[in-house]
């Protein structure tokens, strides 16, 4: 039995408005998903043996959305923006769709990879696909026959929300076709998962559109820790004025007159992390104080280190010297937390990086440090939102270069996290990862 679109309309429930009218077709399904879980002899995760989903699914033009109760989440495709909202708060968080990619560059990095094909076996009225052995898709044949673009965005929908193997979701984006019904098996350390998918209430040139102008950006809680302050404050915080520069250059100025190479090279230093401005144009004289300051000596020497025991000196350096000028100093706690990255000690690291940015919140090339920190802790999500939060203040500093690889590296090995094939169906352009503008796009098609 095929699933027939035999309901032409859906119910608000059912189909996403957020607070826009209808401007463009999509396709609406609930989606019913029975999750099965095996424990391995010996391991007790807590979690529950079966547990059931119910889910009201949009495959609209550049995005896709997940209701689940009260929670509904949002892909953005032109923008490359996910969005977390709580209807019932009228609240929402924002992520980037790279920590999702970057979360599954990191798995593949700890495991051998995907190359390979599926082997097939049928049973009644489906069909098991394996890989090297182990169960991966079982396929029903009743299903409802889509566009190639419709099925990219279900597996889409399934690889963002419910995950799967590789190989699997793209036979079913490859499937021209919503199944019916289907299971997926995942192999997750300490036990076996399989999910049972049951697709019903299918709509076909559903209404889609969606808008956050009914919602706000979820508040702070009173106990939120530490990273979530501080990454909250950064989302909001405006990239420095055009006198943060001037300002800071002008302190440096008076360090050096009052005869303080050390603190005023320390300043400089600041000024560059948090504008960007280069430790120039200064005059022979204040030339001649910094060659004759030991202090900086030594600290450039530490910081040039390259094997354990030269950092680990150096780490005793830069500690000597925090004690000198005081622990609030903060370029040289920025300093002391590049080392302990250096030395893998990267709880420690992360630790100094919030205390310079609870100091100095607009010190953007800290966010860079942060989130290589978060990166190293398998922490991808909190790692992007560091990496925006000083992009957005510093787009043109050069610590940023290295994540900006990163995201071309990652478009380039996972396209498929990144496929919109509705967006491609209705001609629309893609975009890149952060707007344009300070402006609320969510929602627009008009990007660069």
């Amino acid at each position: 039995m095929t699933l027939l679109p035999a309901l032409r309309r859906a119910s608000v429930a059912a189909i996403l408005f957020l607070g826009a009218s209808a401007a463009q077709a999509g396709v609406a399904l609930h989606v019913t998903v029975t999750t099965e879980r095996i424990n391995q002899p010996g391991v007790n995760t807590g979690l529950p043996a079966r547990t059931t989903q119910e889910s009201d699914v949009v495959l609209g033009p550049h995005y896709l959305s997940v209701r689940e109760g009260k929670s509904l989440s949002v892909l953005d495709f032109a923008t490359r923006r996910r969005y977390v909202i709580d209807t019932a708060a009228s609240t929402y968080d924002s992520y980037s769709l790279f920590d999702v990619a970057g979360s599954r560059r990191l798995a593949m990095e700890r495991r051998k990879g995907t190359a390979g094909t599926l082997a097939p076996q049928v049973l009644d009225g489906a069909v098991l696909w394996s890989f090297e052995g182990q169960p991966l898709l079982r396929l029903g044949i009743a299903g409802s026959p889509v566009s190639g673009a419709e099925a990219t965005a279900f597996a889409q929908v399934l690889r963002y929300t419910w995950g799967g193997h590789p190989l699997a979701l793209k036979m079913l984006a490859d499937g021209k076709r919503i199944p019916a019904d289907f299971t997926l098996h995942y192999q997750e350390v300490g036990d076996k998962l399989t999910r049972h998918f049951r697709i019903s209430r299918l709509v076909m040139d559903a209404p889609a559109t969606y808008s956050l102008a009914a919602y706000r950006p979820r508040p702070l809680a009173a106990d939120a820790p530490v990273l979530e302050r501080v990454l909250a404050q950064a989302a909001r915080l405006p990239p420095p004025g055009a006198q943060s520069h001037p300002a800071l250059r002008a302190e440096a100025e008076k360090l050096f007159a009052a005869e303080k190479p050390f603190e005023a090279f320390l300043t400089m230093l600041e000024d560059h992390f948090s504008t960007g401005a280069l430790v120039d144009k200064l005059s022979r004289e204040q030339q001649m104080a910094m060659q004759e300051c030991e202090p900086i000596h030594d600290l450039t020497r530490g910081l040039l280190a390259k094997d354990q025991d030269g950092i680990a000196a150096a780490l005793a350096t830069v500690q000597e010297l925090r004690k000198q000028a005081g622990p609030d100093q903060p370029v040289l706690a920025l300093f002391e937390g590049n080392l302990r990255a250096k030395l893998g000690q990267w709880p420690a690291a992360t630790a100094l990086y919030l205390q310079v940015l609870q100091a100095k919140p607009q010190m953007a090339a800290v966010y860079q440090d942060l989130g290589d920190a978060l990166l190293a802790q398998f922490d991808a999500q909190n790692a992007w939102r560091s990496w925006d939060a000083g992009r957005a203040m510093a787009p043109s500093l050069r610590q940023f270069r290295k994540v900006n690889d990163l995201e071309r590296s990652l478009l380039a090995d996972y396209p498929a996290f990144f496929a919109d094939g509705m967006a491609a169906q209705l001609k629309i352009q893609s975009s890149t990862s952060r707007p344009a503008s300070k402006t609320n796009t969510v929602g627009s098609t008009n990007l660069p």
